[in-house]
């Protein structure tokens, strides 16, 4: 894989993570770019079918964020099938109907793979604007032509019979007839999706709703029964005191409820935007240990670890595939040391089932921790808190700009580690 086509399958990668938040939008894209039997394959590969007739490409648009493997397999069919002609273009719904599908489809290709933040926004509102201009990808070119070139079909010259159209004319007209039934019927199963999604969350809200109002109709209840007990004024008085008392500390509740909802919601935001970051990060060419000197530096803190003759265990979390491709460098660098180390890709979706194991390790099996700085927040606190029930052990967080730095910030933790053995 040359150098062009890992950051262009990257690019690539980001943007159908930033598509899949709206799935119908992803499926519009995939149903112009692969073949019925390709979207059929991923969906396939996408695991057992969901309740509902899905559209395969709507089935594997959904499922996809979830889904490494299956994003993996999308990236590389996306990019056999994108056209080598990319070209970057804007236009307005009326100008958009004026020009080739082809032109429309090498100006989204250009956005897929460009990888910077205006692109991706501008892939999203020439999808939306245009999804009902793209032809469905058919199995074969000449089909495909058929489909999305009825305007070149009108041109060209075809010898009328008395008795009106051609066979040609009639069999590309009902060639446009089926492109057309079947955009109707993704639109519908799309709608129904949607119907059924909304219809899904009226019913917890009336769930809500309901249980909601049995609880107020208790407190009612409750506090007339309170009321009709009561002799005198000064008791009523103290009853609606305490009513007044629940209710702030209801709004109390709901307003903490709300804060942390707000800050889940910039953490899940963040994480998203420093994922991009690392893959963003250029790669680079760690040359082996075994082959150079260390820095006069390095060398004086292994003499220091010799001697000591602890074997400490230094474990690292953080970054993504490209920054865990280093991960045997980081073993020979802990080997010339003299201390053993493990590195960790970091947990994006699910990193709390992470937590447990993590607790286990640092009691057990490592000294330290390091954490790259790029990872969530909630993780990098949790992590500290795991650190400091495990006896205080070091937990250091490096600003990852390079193997470089995740260098300088293991021998801050060993002379860290050198000084709690002292």
């Amino acid at each position: 894989m040359t150098g062009d086509e890992a950051q262009g399958k990257s690019a690539l990668d980001s943007a159908l993570l930033f598509l899949s938040r709206e799935a119908p939008l992803l499926a519009a894209l995939l149903d112009c770019y692969l073949t019925p039997s390709a979207r059929q394959a991923l969906a396939r590969a996408a695991g057992r079918r969901k309740a509902g007739s899905l559209s395969a490409a709507l089935r594997v648009a959904q499922i996809l964020p979830d889904h490494p493997k299956l994003r993996k397999a999308v990236v590389q069919a996306l990019w056999d099938a994108l056209p080598e002609q990319r070209q970057a273009a804007e236009f307005a719904l009326e100008d958009a109907e004026k020009q080739a599908s082809q032109v429309l489809l090498s100006a989204l290709a250009f956005d897929l793979v460009a990888g910077d933040t205006e692109s991706r926004d501008r892939l999203k509102k020439n999808l939306e604007a245009w999804k009902d201009l793209l032809p469905e990808k058919l199995e074969t070119e000449e089909a495909s032509g058929a489909s999305g070139g009825a305007s070149t079909a009108k041109q060209k010259a075809k010898p009328v019979t008395p008795l009106g159209q051609t066979t040609e004319e009639k069999v590309i007209g009902l060639k446009e007839q089926l492109l057309e039934s079947r955009r109707a019927l993704a639109q519908m199963e799309e709608e129904i999706g949607r119907e059924r999604g909304r219809r899904t969350e009226l019913k917890e809200q009336l769930g809500d709703a309901v249980a909601e109002r049995r609880d107020a109709e208790n407190r009612a209840a409750n506090w007339k029964r309170k009321l009709a007990d009561s002799s005198s004024a000064s008791e009523r008085e103290k009853a609606l005191v305490d009513e007044a008392v629940d209710a702030r500390q209801r709004q109390h509740l709901a307003e903490q409820k709300l804060d942390l909802l707000s800050w889940e919601r910039d953490d899940l935001r963040a994480c998203l935007e420093d994922r991009d970051r690392f893959y963003a990060v250029e790669e680079e060419e760690v040359p082996s240990f075994h082959n150079r000197p260390l820095l006069q530096k390095e060398q004086d803190l292994a003499a220091l670890i010799a001697n000591t003759g602890l074997p400490f265990r230094v474990l690292v979390v953080g970054g993504g595939e490209p920054q865990y491709r280093h991960h045997d460098k980081l073993q020979e660098y802990a080997e010339v040391m003299g201390f053993t180390s493990t590195w960790r890709m970091a947990e994006y979706v699910s990193w709390h089932k992470e937590m447990d194991k993590l607790g286990t390790d640092m009691n057990t099996r490592y000294d330290a921790l390091v954490i790259l700085h790029w990872n969530r927040t909630t993780f990098t606190k949790k992590a500290r808190e795991v650190c400091n029930q495990a006896g205080q052990k070091p937990c250091i967080t490096c600003y990852y700009e390079g193997f470089t730095s995740l260098r300088e910030t293991l021998q801050e933790c060993l002379r860290q580690l050198l000084g709690r053995a002292r």
